[in-house]
Formats: C-alpha cells, sequence, structure tokens
C-alpha cells in the first residue's frame, strides 16, 4: 500500500515539472517571437522607406522610417539586453534621423556605431542620417565634411543620396558652384526645387529660370512655380518670367496650374503698367481656370480694371466697370475699387466753383484707381472748362505731367495765362512760396477734401452693412 502511494506521489511530482517546464519553454517562444516580429516589422518599414528613397519621395519615405524607429525602440525597451541590440539601435537611430527626430536618431546611431553589429553598408547609410541632422540643427561645415567621405561609397544608391545633402550643404552655405558639381550628372525630383526655394529665399535669381524650364520639360510641376514667376516679375525679370510659363504651358500640366502662371504673371505686367500682355495673360487665366471662380474672379476684376484704367472720361469709366460679371464683383479688389470710384464721383458730385472737388477727383483717379489715362482727361478738362478756377494752372500742370505729349503745350498754357501763379514761379524756376496761391489753394483742397472724404466714409459705412446683411457686395 505505502508503494503505491509513493509512486502516486511521484507521478503528481513528474505531472508538474511537465508543466513547469512547458510554461517556461511557452514563455520563451512567445517571447522570441515577439522580439523578431518586432525586429522584423522594423527592417520592413526601413525597407519600404529606403524603395522610396530611391524614387525621391521623401515625404513618404520620412513616415515609413518614423515607424520603422518605433518598432525598434519598442525592441530595445522591452529586451534591452539582446546580443541584437546593436542592430535595433541602428534601426532606431537611422529611422529617427531620416524622420527629422534628431536628438534621439543621433543618441541611438552613435551607439549603434561604437559596437560591431552593422555591416560596411549600414556603416555609411548611419553617417548619411548623421549628415542630415547635422544640417538640419544647422551644422553645415561638419554634414558636408562627412558627406564628402560618403560620396564614393560601396552602395550606389547611398552615394546617391549623399551627393544629394551635399548639395544642401553646400547650398546652405552659398556655395552654388559646389552645387552643380555635386548634381553633375545625375537626377532628382526634390533637389532642384529646393534649389528654387533657396535662390528665391536669398534673391539670387539667376538659376530659377533654367531650373524651372528643366521640370516643365520632365512635367514636373509644383506650385512653387507660381511662386517663382511672380518674384522674377517683381525683380524685373519678365522675358525669364514669360519663359517659364511658356515652358509649363508647353508641357501641358493641368489647366488650373497654367491657370495660376498666366494670373501670377498677368498681375504683375498690369502692376508695371503693361496693359496690352497683362490683359493676355488674364484673358488666359480666365479661360483655362474652368470652374477655379476664385481665379476667374481675379483675373475678371483685373480685366475690368484695365478698361477702367484706359477710360478717357468719367463716364466711360462707369461703363467699362459695370460690365464685370458678378463673380469678379465679389473679390475683394473689386470691392475696394468701387469704394475709391465712390470716391471720385462724391467729390465731383460736390464741386463748387473753385473746381477743388473736380481737381481732388482727379488725383484720386490717379493716386488710388492708379487710372492715368482718366485723370489726365479730368484735370484736362476741369482746367479747360473753368479757366477762371484757382485750381486751373494745378490742372494743366498735372494734366502735363501724365501726358507728355501734351506737356510742353499745357506748361507754356500755365506760364502765359497763370503767370501770377506757384505752379508758374515753379515752371520759370522762381520761389513758389512768393505767390499769393502758395499757400490759399491747398488750404482749398484741403477744406474740400475733409468734406468730401465724411459725406464718402458715411456711404462706404452703410454699403458695407448692407452687403454684410445681404451676404453680397452692392454696387454704389
Amino acid at each position: 500500500m505505502a508503494a503505491v502511494r509513493e509512486a502516486a506521489r511521484w507521478s503528481m511530482i513528474r505531472h508538474r515539472l511537465r508543466r513547469a517546464v512547458l510554461a517556461v519553454v511557452t514563455v520563451a517562444v512567445s517571447t522570441s517571437c515577439v522580439y523578431y516580429n518586432g525586429m522584423y516589422n522594423a527592417q520592413a518599414l526601413a525597407d519600404a522607406g529606403d524603395a522610396r528613397l530611391r524614387r525621391d519621395a521623401e515625404d513618404d519615405a520620412r513616415a515609413q522610417f518614423q515607424q520603422s524607429a518605433a518598432r525598434a525602440e519598442t525592441v530595445l525597451v522591452r529586451f534591452p539586453d539582446s546580443p541584437w541590440r546593436t542592430r535595433a539601435l541602428y534601426l532606431a537611430g537611422r529611422g529617427a534621423a531620416l524622420a527629422g527626430e534628431c536628438e534621439q536618431g543621433t543618441r541611438r546611431l552613435e551607439e549603434a556605431l561604437a559596437g560591431d553589429g552593422v555591416t560596411i553598408a549600414e556603416r555609411d547609410r548611419a553617417k548619411l542620417a548623421l549628415a542630415s541632422c547635422a544640417i538640419r540643427t544647422s551644422r553645415v561645415a561638419e554634414a558636408r565634411a562627412r558627406l564628402d567621405t560618403l560620396l564614393r561609397a560601396t552602395d550606389p544608391e547611398t552615394a546617391r543620396q549623399a551627393r544629394l545633402w551635399a548639395a544642401r550643404a553646400a547650398l546652405a552655405q552659398g556655395d552654388l558652384t559646389a552645387v552643380t558639381t555635386y548634381l553633375a550628372g545625375m537626377e532628382s525630383g526634390t533637389l532642384p526645387w529646393e534649389l528654387v526655394g533657396a535662390a528665391l529665399n536669398t534673391g539670387v535669381l539667376a538659376p530659377v529660370e533654367s531650373l524651372l524650364v528643366d521640370r516643365a520639360r520632365r512635367g514636373d510641376y509644383r506650385d512653387d512655380a507660381i511662386r517663382a514667376v511672380r518674384e522674377l516679375a517683381i525683380a524685373g525679370r519678365f522675358s525669364e518670367a514669360e519663359r517659364v510659363v511658356r515652358a509649363f504651358t508647353n508641357a501641358k500640366v493641368r489647366p488650373q496650374a497654367r491657370a495660376a502662371l498666366h494670373f501670377a504673371l498677368g498681375d504683375q505686367w498690369l502692376r508695371a503698367g503693361d496693359d496690352t500682355i497683362a490683359l493676355r495673360h488674364l484673358h488666359a487665366t480666365r479661360e483655362l481656370a474652368g470652374r477655379d471662380t476664385t481665379l476667374t474672379g481675379e483675373a475678371g476684376v483685373r480685366i475690368g480694371y484695365l478698361g477702367l484704367r484706359r477710360a478717357t472720361s468719367l463716364t466711360s469709366a462707369d461703363s467699362a466697370w459695370s460690365r464685370m460679371d458678378s463673380v469678379s464683383r465679389r473679390t475683394s479688389l473689386a470691392r475696394r475699387l468701387d469704394e475709391q470710384l465712390l470716391l471720385v464721383r462724391v467729390l465731383t458730385a460736390r464741386d463748387e466753383a473753385t473746381g477743388a472737388g473736380a481737381y481732388l477727383a482727379a488725383e484720386v483717379a490717379r493716386d488710388s484707381l492708379r487710372a492715368p489715362w482718366l485723370a489726365a482727361a479730368m484735370f484736362a478738362q476741369l482746367a479747360s472748362t473753368r479757366p477762371e478756377a484757382p485750381v486751373a494752372p494745378m490742372a494743366w500742370y498735372a494734366a502735363s505731367l501724365l501726358r507728355p505729349d501734351s506737356a510742353e503745350s499745357w506748361q507754356r498754357r500755365v506760364r502765359a495765362q497763370y503767370g501770377f501763379s506757384a505752379v508758374a514761379a515753379r515752371l520759370q524756376g522762381d520761389d513758389p512760396a512768393t505767390r499769393p496761391d502758395f499757400v490759399a489753394t491747398p488750404e482749398l483742397l484741403k477744406f474740400a477734401w475733409n468734406d468730401g472724404v465724411r459725406v464718402w466714409s458715411d456711404s462706404v459705412r452703410r454699403l458695407r452693412t448692407r452687403t454684410t446683411l445681404s451676404g453680397r457686395p452692392t454696387p454704389p
């Protein structure tokens, strides 16, 4: 009986031992699976990031490397003493660095490079990632020196990426010659746009046209081209801006992009005073804009404004402005011009025998509306129909400055008919302060201006209130 009990006891002991061993083995296998799955996923995400870098899709690559770093970090936290720690450090560090998380990436990579668990090719990639972080943290000279050692790396893609980052470093240092050398014979879809942006930011516009024309030939369009066209035109490089717009138009990029380029250039031609070329680009904008009501409206209001600028009377200006469509009339520029036209009308309506209101209305047309033909016609009409008005000599002189073809005869008239005036004194080289109208006429204009602006301000306030309540602009 004792023997039976002893056998049963040993059987129970063996059963418990088997269960304990099985539990230990299960935990070990489970832990091992979690560990290897983490490393496998971190490596797969890094490979996906590298594939995107080869296509110059850096934004997409950044997301892959960020996830790779997160997976590798999980392994480092859960298995700090693993023999694979160096490799996990490499994946975590490189992923973080290429995702722009440089503080963590640098720390992990430096620890990985201090060990022996990475290959020569991986060491080169780690150094490249560290160099990218050095550029991001403004240690450009250090980065460039490191990158120069990687230009002939064994892995062709590492060497290519090193050239791209070296070009960025040279660009940050303003060494454009070195940028060209680094990029010689290679194609990259990302860096040329960075070069365009850097050139615009620094005001060094010489390479912008060639870079953008090359992008257009390759069918590579980005909205940065719009800013480039605008900046070239502002700098007076209209011929270069024209070639850029023509190149993207010939490349058949999407119509809305072409419309935006034409609008940017047309707007600058308008500001420069070349109405004919501006009109051509603005009409092209409306033809290409399609359902883009913003571009359609902005181009339309400028076309209407060009009609107003060419007007030679207030009646013809009103006629040109009234032909503008409702989409264009809803733009902020249209509302501002409406208010300026209203000021011209108010000053004209409140004119007196002195001619002060009509003179001020012509000044608004010249200075606020920037409509020189209209202003010249208004000045000349005032002076010719009211020759006895105190402002007549000033009106003839103001008109002469806007119409060079008539300037000599109009200024001769001022000297002959209004020799007593301050304007005649100025034209004759005398001191205008010795003439009686030197102070009196400006005071007259000041009084008329204050009175007219008061009425105009009340009218504008009422118009804005009606616009707010109705949700649409109300014509003045």
